[in-house]
């Protein structure tokens, strides 16, 4: 640290550092390999019993055999539980070959040959075929069939047939077919035992249902009913030259399908045992007068099956997975998810969605998605979906308007959607991302209102009163009909702050908001122009009509049972008589109110009374 170098520890030889050392590894390795000697002992017992059945089915040489499933056995071990159970191989492959033919010698060097195929497999498989997880996808499958099947084969095939040569067990003009019987077998050992063993002890749990147990039991007789027919000896021995092997096909792409990675390589075990049973008795299509190539020919056979078929089930399975996946991050999404296909047909919806509307799923499904659209805005739908399909791309729908869905009990609300094209093999699918803004909808009209109303009355504030006269200016520019401005001022509102205190003045002013509010017309618009000063525009109103409100209000107000008792002064404008712009109309306004206020402090007993209230107080 700081530029200085870190300390190092060394253990001198010699010293009781190295001396505790070398009497400490020994012993846990000894401590080890005692805790391990069951499971070696198993292995070996397990790679003899399969071993001495395969070497009972050899015929070229008393130590080659077509059919070894010794390899697939020892590779999944390495696979499994590691390099550390090589003993337990090598164990096993010694005993069956010692009791088999062959010398001490031989025997050794052949379960050496046994031993680093299977190291030499599991190193590859695992370096470049992912290991014990070589069976999920396809590629890694051919990988599998290439580096543990085929090439990691012929080190024991080489070793084996060599050994055999050199201790005079095997003839030397003959070595070519042993080494092929030799490597076959491994290699068809690999790729049929290996997956099934790997597969069923990654998953050995049967998680299915009574239709699948239904399902499963159907494709199991009819597996073994074909196999029995074709390998049993049902048909003429004239047609054993038919490819009758391929009517198994079927239920091989069945299992695949249906039932997945570990059902196909089961699939593959039990037609090979079957197969193997009848081939020996001389039955089935690969039947010959030598019983080695009657197996080669078997085994051959069953090697591209079991390729074909972990092939094709890895592959539907990360399909299936795919699917899941998919199907997940949809349930899991935070919006309501539409998919709709070219028809316009509901294929896929998520719990939000259900939610949203108020279908349950199974409604929803199936059905067309403008069952989920106003009926005022469905007639022009399929021709926007139309328009969608022939330029897929991720966009909004509709940017720009208001769009709105509608649930299950007819009521409609506010949404925004998403819209993302999703390209399969068969169609194109479109996702709707739909989000409910009827809240943000409601925030949005309340900042609106809190932006153009007056907060003590509500009424609408002055930036509303001018949109409010720009609006009605440019109806007579259209229509031609006239409109009235009152202008109301609220009298002694200084003197009610004396007598009563702010918060009676602010009531007041309440109070004629009130008034204006209940018995305006909804085209009318009311707003406070000032501190004490409102505003009454009245849309498509006579001079008459609005002199007739500017008395209404006043007596509503003397009417309305509060106190202090409050009037208005007002004062009427018209468009355009009086002016044929806001600001010459709020002018004409003013100055009758004005005149208005004049004879109000005359005659306005409530004023007078007021005055006389502040006075005494103050």
């Amino acid at each position: 640290m700081n530029g200085e170098h870190e300390p190092r520890f060394e253990i001198w030889p010699g010293s009781i550092a190295h001396g505790l050392l070398s009497e400490v590894e020994p012993t846990m390795f000894r401590s080890r390999f005692l805790k391990d000697l069951p499971l070696l002992a198993a292995l070996a017992v397990v790679y003899f019993a399969a071993g001495k059945l395969g070497l009972k089915l050899a015929s070229v040489n008393a130590s080659a055999t077509a059919v070894w499933p010794c390899t697939g056995i020892a590779l999944a071990a390495f696979l499994i539980l590691g390099y550390r159970v090589w003993p337990g191989i090598l164990a096993g492959a010694f005993l069956v070959n010692l009791t088999t033919a062959g010398t001490l010698t031989t025997s050794i060097g052949i379960a050496i040959g046994n031993t680093l195929e299977g190291v030499a497999g599991c190193y590859l498989v695992n370096r470049f075929a992912g290991g014990q997880r070589a069976f999920q996808r396809a590629r890694d499958i051919f990988k599998f069939a290439f580096l543990a099947g085929m090439v990691s084969t012929t080190v024991s095939a080489t070793v084996g047939v060599t050994t055999l040569a050199l201790g005079g067990f095997a003839d030397w003009a003959m070595l070519g077919a042993i080494w092929t019987t030799w490597w076959l077998g491994d290699a068809v050992g690999a790729v049929v035992v290996t997956p099934f063993l790997l597969l069923w002890r990654e998953n050995p749990r049967l998680n299915w249902n009574r239709k699948q147990i239904i399902e499963f039991a159907f494709w199991f007789v009819g597996l073994f009913f074909t196999a029995w027919i074709v390998f049993g000896g049902r048909f003429h021995s004239g047609q054993k030259n038919y490819p009758l092997e391929y009517f198994c096909v079927p239920f091989l792409i069945w299992a695949a399908f249906r039932f997945g990675r570990r059902q196909g390589a089961t699939a593959i075990c039990a037609l090979a045992a079957v197969a193997t049973w009848g081939t020996l008795h001389g039955f089935g299509p690969f039947s010959r007068e030598s019983q080695n190539t009657s197996l080669l020919l078997l085994q051959l056979f069953m090697g591209i099956m079991a390729i074909t078929t972990l092939a094709l089930a890895a592959e539907i399975s990360q399909h299936k997975r795919a699917a899941e996946r998919f199907r997940l991050a949809v349930e899991s999404a935070p919006n309501a998810m539409v998919m709709i296909d070219r028809q316009g047909k509901i294929v896929m919806v998520n719990s939000q969605a259900v939610k949203m509307f108020g279908y349950n799923r199974e409604e929803l499904t199936g059905q067309s998605v403008e069952a989920l659209i106003p009926e005022r805005f469905r007639g022009g739908h399929p021709e926007h979906r139309m328009g969608f399909s022939s330029s897929p791309r991720a966009r909004p729908m509709g940017a720009g308007r208001d769009l709105y869905a509608v649930r299950k009990d007819g009521s409609e609300f506010p949404v925004e959607i998403g819209l993302n094209p999703i390209e399969t093999d068969e169609e194109l699918l479109v996702m709707s991302a739909i989000v409910d803004i009827t809240e943000r909808k409601r925030a949005e009209e309340q900042i609106r209102d809190l932006a153009l109303a007056d907060p003590l009355t509500g009424l609408a504030n002055y930036r509303r009163l001018v949109d409010a006269l720009d609006s009605e200016i440019k109806r007579y520019s259209r229509s031609g009909r006239p409109f009235a401005v009152l202008l109301l001022d609220l009298d002694g509102l200084k003197s009610i702050n004396d007598a009563h205190g702010h918060l009676a003045g602010s009531r007041a002013l309440c109070r004629v908001a009130n008034i204006l509010r209940i018995h305006s017309r909804e085209i009318d618009t009311a707003a406070r122009y000032g501190g004490d000063e409102f505003v009454l525009v009245l849309p498509e109103t006579e001079f008459e009509a609005a002199r007739h409100v500017a008395q209404r209000i006043p007596e509503r107000l003397r009417n309305d049972g509060e106190q202090p008792a409050i009037s208005v002064s007002t004062g009427t404008a018209m468009y355009p008589r009086d002016g044929e712009s806001i600001e010459e109309l709020l002018g004409a306004a003013d100055r009758a109110l004005y005149g208005d206020k004049g004879r109000h402090r005359r005659s306005n007993p409530a004023r007078q009374e007021l005055r006389k209230l502040s006075r005494t107080k103050s």
